[in-house]
Parts: C-alpha cells; sequence; structure tokens
C-alpha cells in the first residue's frame, strides 16, 4: 500500500462537532493530494519535498491534517484571483529575482496541494527560527495562498505554528485550527477597540459548525452570557458546549425569543442571515464571517470584485452606524503563534475540547 489513512470522527458528546482528520504515512518520498490544472479534482502523486526559501520558515512532517469547507470550494479554484495576487505580492516582498526564478513566465500563481490544517513534527528549520527545533510536536494553520497540509511535508513560517497541546493526539490537534483562528481573529478585532471579552453578553449566530462550538467553548471559558441560535439538528450538537439560552432558528417563536434577550453586546454572526444585527445594544459590535470579498474577484476580477466588496462593506458599516449605533466588519481567518499557544493553553487546562 501507498499509504495508510486512518479516519476519526468526534461525538457530540465529546463537546466537538462532527469532524474528520486524516493521518497518513507512507513508505518513501513525499506525497501529496494535488489539485488538477484542467478539471476539479485531487490526484494521490509523489511530490517534490519542500524546501526551506525563507529563514524563518518551518519543514514539517504532517502526521494529520484535515479538509475544510475552504478546501473543498478551492479544488475548484474558489478564491484563486485573491489568493494569486497576495502570493505574487509575498514572492516579489522576498525580491525580483525570486519571483523571476519561480514564476519566468509571469503565469498566474495556484496552489496545487490543499489542506490548511495540520499536525506534525518538525523535520528542520530555518536559520532564523529560534521557537521550534527538529523533533518538536507543533500544530497549526497554513495561509491559503501557500502551498497546503494535504502531503507528507509543508512549510510554514514559524508564526503559523505552535507546539500542539500535550492531552492532544495528532489527529486530534488537527481538527480545529483553522476554524479556531478564525474565531481568534474576530476576537482580536474586537479587544483591540473594546477591550477584553469577559463576562459580555454575546451572540452566536450558527454555532453548530467548526467556528461557532470553539466560540462557544472560548467565550464561556471568558465568563460570557452566550446565546446561539442553530437549526433543530444543531441543538443536539450544541447542547453539551452548555450556552446559556439556544435557540431554533426555524422555530416559529425564534424571533420573539431573540427580542427578548436583545441588547448583545457582540454577536459573531456565522450565518448568513443578519437579522440579529437590529438587537445589538447601541455601541456593539457585529462581526460577520460571511465577506463575498473572494467570490466577487472570482467573478468581476481584482479589481473590480475587490471594489464591489469595498462598496458592499462601507454601506453596511454606514447602515449599521446610522440605524442602530452598531459597529459592523467582516471577519477573515488569520495565522497566529500567539492565538495557537492561547488555545494550546486552554485544551490543556481542560476549558475548550
Amino acid at each position: 500500500m501507498l499509504c495508510k489513512k486512518c479516519f476519526v470522527q468526534f461525538s457530540g458528546s465529546q463537546q466537538l462537532r462532527t469532524l474528520a482528520a486524516y493521518s497518513t504515512t507512507a513508505l518513501d518520498g513525499n506525497y501529496a493530494w494535488v489539485r488538477q490544472n484542467k478539471n476539479p479534482r485531487l490526484v494521490l502523486k509523489k511530490h517534490a519535498v519542500p524546501h526551506l526559501s525563507n529563514p524563518h520558515d518551518v519543514l514539517i512532517q504532517v502526521k494529520a491534517a484535515s479538509v475544510n469547507p475552504m478546501d473543498v470550494r478551492m479544488i475548484e479554484k474558489y478564491g484563486e484571483t485573491i489568493l494569486s495576487a497576495y502570493s505574487k505580492v509575498k514572492q516579489l516582498s522576498q525580491g525580483p529575482l525570486s519571483w523571476c526564478t519561480a514564476n519566468p513566465l509571469n503565469e498566474t500563481v495556484s496552489t496545487s496541494v490543499l489542506g490548511r490544517d495540520f499536525s506534525g513534527v518538525v523535520e528542520s528549520v530555518g536559520h532564523l527560527v529560534t521557537r521550534f527545533k527538529p523533533g518538536d510536536e507543533v500544530y497549526g494553520a497554513t495561509d491559503p495562498a501557500m502551498e497546503g497540509s494535504h502531503s507528507l511535508y509543508t512549510v510554514v513560517p514559524q508564526h503559523c505554528i505552535s507546539l500542539k497541546p500535550g492531552n492532544l493526539s495528532h489527529i486530534e490537534s488537527a481538527s480545529f485550527p483553522y476554524a479556531a483562528l478564525t474565531f481568534l481573529s474576530a476576537v482580536k478585532m474586537y479587544t483591540k477597540c473594546k477591550g477584553p471579552i469577559t463576562n459580555q453578553r454575546v451572540l452566536v449566530n450558527g454555532g453548530a459548525g467548526g467556528v461557532g462550538t470553539f466560540a462557544i467553548q472560548y467565550l464561556k471559558a471568558m465568563g460570557c452570557e452566550v446565546t446561539v441560535c442553530v437549526s433543530e439538528t444543531g441543538c443536539e450538537v450544541v447542547k453539551g458546549l452548555n450556552p446559556n439560552y439556544i435557540l431554533d432558528y426555524k422555530a416559529e417563536e425564534f424571533e420573539w425569543e431573540l427580542r427578548q434577550l436583545a441588547g448583545f453586546d457582540v454577536v459573531f454572526n456565522l450565518a448568513g442571515d443578519e437579522t440579529a444585527l437590529k438587537y445589538v445594544k447601541p455601541t456593539g459590535w457585529f462581526l460577520a464571517a460571511n465577506s463575498p470579498l473572494l467570490k466577487a474577484a472570482d467573478d468581476r476580477g481584482l479589481v473590480f470584485g475587490s471594489v464591489q466588496s469595498s462598496y458592499m462593506l462601507t454601506s453596511k458599516v454606514v447602515q449599521a452606524l446610522y440605524n442602530h449605533g452598531v459597529h459592523y466588519s467582516w471577519i477573515f481567518f488569520t495565522p497566529s503563534a500567539a492565538s495557537l499557544e492561547e488555545i494550546k493553553l486552554l485544551v490543556e487546562g481542560n476549558k475548550v475540547s
């Protein structure tokens, strides 16, 4: 056999949403699930072992990785316009020679290996890496513009990783970083302007997914009063996470129940509907994870798509402030070693599972 796969599923009773992760061990060399250019499919094939081109990079032998909705959409090149431009800028920042050598024909830059989450062992480090050494067990999430983790080896900057939680296996450690970091990027945005999120009244709209289930546990650990909006099926998923209130958004009394709880300090809107905006208290925050930026750039091109998205965001910000006195913003995944270390401490302290 070329490789061995092991799938694991975490149940709601373990206070985790249903997730699938895989671990893989090859006989020799490096193998990866490679995205094909001309059709939306992945092929398992031998792949060159990535090299350390930056002194801050770390080469990791991947022990486990997971599949996010973002990965599935990227198979069909979702977000390629923005991510390709971002990748070009990163290469140019390393010098014009680096760009010309990597892309002599000035072609569109496109990651062929997908995958964000991973857990593994450090194989080697760049000469400016000070936080890790070969043999360290680490976990993290790669930037979507970089080659991903669905490979036996991956290279990531040291700011994308942390030592993995000591009480989790590699498979468990690879099941949540991307979702958790997406939520914590929103928390950082809030705390920079409003201070610590402790003891706040918070609504999580769409709480049964990966971001939502982490959010509930994190907010409860911070002493917040947490209200969650989910479907009837989602109610069963989040019950074990002990939010203060669970609302079924399909129930007839949903709007009435939400109105009784009005006056939230912050809403994390992880679903498309923005009904909850009118139930945030004045000076409160509404943080939405439904930015159209990547799709708009794919549909209309980098310039027009970015302008369209900027106009939409500006319109939402002005309307939220004028109509409700609420600060409105979109949230995005952001790699962060500091956030990964915070998650590690919460997991090891049994505050998040």
